[in-house]
């Protein structure tokens, strides 16, 4: 199965890798700089709810945040694209793998996968409750956060569903995963491309569920020759969890 034919993209493994480094390195910075910021306010602080009308501001910032953030993403696939092509809109779309792809054989895979996600997610929270690691994953951080800032957490789940899949699957797994497919195994472009978008998240409690989901989403890319299963798993996935977060928060199950 590892045999499959895939269009090659234009760019080199070393603009690749070039694009991966100036992308990642201030991106990787600066998010840490924010998650070690909220963790500890929500370590420290007491959770007080605030008004809804602060709360509302909150969550205008947060989406427009997550525009800027998850937009940084497009820069690298979208210039090497443009400058390894023709330069033409379709020809940089088809470069980033934006084109048909056959349904019903990648449906299954689809399914099995999205299934595949929750399972994984279940044992490792189950894990984290048996042995009581002292581990706080994201979910449950921006659970507790919904707490206080019910209108902003939404904001924070619908960048999480709408923004962010077209924007990570673009540049992990067009730009990073095919990219270096020039140069590398499929396992090993698969394996590689799946560390760096666990690695970026800045979230060590949940690396093992994002290193499985980007190895997945890694698959489904080289299966499909598509960007667009991965990034309908993608959105599938984040917008599952931010239900989960939500019904939760409104005590209808429990997390």
């Amino acid at each position: 199965m590892l045999k499959q034919k895939f269009d090659e993209v234009p760019w080199t493994i070393w603009q690749t890798l070039s694009g991966i480094l100036w992308t990642l390195t201030p991106y990787a910075a600066f998010l840490l700089l924010i998650t070690f910021s909220s963790r500890q306010v929500v370590n420290q602080a007491k959770l007080v709810p605030i008004s809804p009308q602060l709360d509302l501001i909150y969550a205008v910032a947060t989406f427009l945040y997550a525009i800027i953030t998850e937009g940084v993403f497009l820069l690298a696939p979208v210039y090497f694209a443009k400058r390894t092509s023709s330069g033409d809109i379709r020809s940089v779309m088809r470069s980033l793998g934006f084109r048909r792809f056959d349904f019903w054989r990648v449906l299954p895979w689809m399914i099995l996968l999205f299934l595949a996600f929750f399972l994984v997610n279940y044992l490792y929270e189950l894990l984290i409750t048996t042995l009581h690691l002292p581990l706080q994953t994201n979910d449950r951080l921006i659970f507790e956060q919904g707490k206080v800032a019910p209108i902003s957490i939404d904001a924070t789940l619908i960048g999480a569903a709408m923004i962010a899949p077209p924007c990570e699957e673009a540049f992990f797994r067009s730009f990073t995963f095919m990219g270096f497919l020039r140069g590398m195994p499929v396992w090993v472009a698969i394996v590689s491309s799946a560390f760096l978008f666990a690695l970026i998240h800045v979230d060590l409690a949940s690396f093992a569920v994002l290193f499985f989901i980007g190895l997945a989403l890694a698959f489904l890319r080289w299966y499909s020759n598509s960007i667009w299963p991965g990034i309908i798993l993608h959105a599938l996935n984040n917008a599952t969890s931010g239900i989960i977060i939500v019904l939760a928060l409104h005590n209808v199950i429990k997390m």
